[in-house]
């Protein structure tokens, strides 16, 4: 058996350098690794002990920093004390250097913070899906948003949208024979949105969408009185919920999501 120690030393979380450590470990079945993982090592004062332990050891060490200083400082000392280094991010960033017209971020867990708003953003997008046209009311209160509306006044367009932007949107349709849920009257209005259109519009839209269904013989679904009446309803719950509506008839999805956006800054 023979026994290797391995120092992962990272001004940010480390992940990186183990997983590649990991894969190149695999390559060679006959070692067995005992590796030791220092994150947030963010100062010389910190890393200097490391090493000294490191020396000890003799273990190899493998660097993920992008601060120069301490850079600087664990090459300088793998130097004076034949200490074996491997610096995984350096030459590349200063390959890559050399074909920017500005220099490095140097910001330590750049990759971390980048997955963690990816993450919130898929979370965000099913979020929406299961809360679409008024599902899993049960879940309500975790909603940073809930949209209000009646049939076709775009509520999971812009749902969806503004969980592109990381908000966790629910929408629910306005029906008058069908109560709304008496969770979303123990919400703050300020986190309530009230979607309207106008009448003649909303037809329009209604038919579309029978034809495009190969329905084309109007009903009360495209009978602009019984538009005007569930309209009617939406705007008395609005009033009771004092929620001022947007009128999305002139207003892309694009719109109507940038002034449900400054309503919450």
């Amino acid at each position: 058996m023979f026994w290797v120690v391995i120092y992962i030393i990272s001004d940010a979380v480390g992940a990186t350098a183990k997983r590649v450590v990991q894969a190149t470990l695999l390559q060679y079945p006959a070692l067995t690794p005992d590796i030791r993982t220092y994150p947030f090592v963010n100062k010389v004062a910190e890393l200097k002990p490391i090493l000294a332990d490191a020396v000890k050891e003799q273990a190899i060490v493998v660097v993920t920093f992008v601060t120069p200083a301490l850079v600087d400082y664990a090459t300088d000392f793998a130097q004076q004390h034949q200490l074996q280094l491997v610096d995984y991010m350096s030459p590349l960033m200063q390959v890559l250097g050399q074909h920017s017209p500005q220099p490095p971020l140097a910001q330590p867990g750049i990759l971390h913070t980048i997955n963690a708003d990816y993450f919130k953003k898929v979370a965000a997008l099913d979020f929406a899906v299961a809360h679409d046209d008024g599902q899993n009311l049960q879940t309500l209160t975790q909603a940073d948003l809930v949209i209000l509306g009646v049939s076709r006044t775009s509520k999971t367009p812009v749902s969806l949208y503004l969980a592109e932007q990381r908000l966790k949107v629910a929408n629910i349709p306005l029906l008058p024979n069908n109560p709304l849920n008496d969770a979303v009257y123990h919400l703050p209005h300020t986190q309530i949105v009230g979607l309207t259109i106008s009448p003649e519009r909303l037809q329009k839209v209604r038919q579309t969408r029978m034809a495009a269904l190969g329905l084309t013989q109007d009903n009360y679904y495209t009978d602009v009185a019984s538009i005007k009446a569930e309209l009617a309803y939406a705007h008395q719950v609005f009033a009771q919920l004092k929620v001022t509506p947007i009128d999305t008839t002139e207003r892309s999805v694009e719109e109507t999501a940038a002034l449900i956006l400054k309503q919450l800054t």
